[in-house]
């Protein structure tokens, strides 16, 4: 009789102890560092997501920084348009309402296309761009090989 009570009462006091346990540290626990301030730079600590071409970005996608507090969407309704902190802070001139795509193309240039294939706009980075920067203060940039800002929507903080 005691051996039934034991091996039934077992799963219960385990269960009724375990939270006790969870919440002590292990004996050989190591006691975390204290948190240090980095001196590096802000440039250095972000984690801006970059495209390389040939990015393409197609209607109801988006690029998102690494934060993700800018997002770069190509939207079903034909726009184009970047919103920091979801409020939009840029969008493609004179392409609403028939973007069908955004691409970062090999020769530099980032243009908006419509569905049969008609350029809308274009950055003007022709033979000067590399990669495409959805950036973590907000803006986005195209940076060419030497990673210098040739064309940006200047909304960064």
């Amino acid at each position: 009789m005691t051996k039934k009570f034991v091996w039934r009462g077992l799963p219960a006091f385990a269960l009724a102890v375990l939270p006790i346990l969870a919440a002590a540290p292990a004996a050989d626990a190591v006691a975390s560092p204290p948190t240090v301030q980095s001196t590096q730079s802000q440039k250095a600590l972000r984690s801006d997501s970059r495209f390389f071409a040939p990015a393409t970005l197609g209607k109801n996608q988006a690029w998102t920084s690494g934060n993700g507090r800018a997002i770069l969407r190509v939207q079903s309704d034909g726009n184009v348009v970047l919103y920091k902190n979801n409020r939009a802070a840029w969008q493609a001139p004179n392409v609403y309402p028939n973007a069908d795509r955004l691409v970062m193309q090999e020769d530099g240039n980032l243009v908006v296309y419509n569905k049969a294939g008609k350029a809308l706009w274009a950055a003007g980075t022709w033979q000067k761009g590399r990669y495409l920067a959805v950036q973590d203060d907000g803006n986005v940039v195209v940076y060419n090989k030497s990673n210098q800002p040739v064309w940006a929507t200047n909304t960064g903080d």
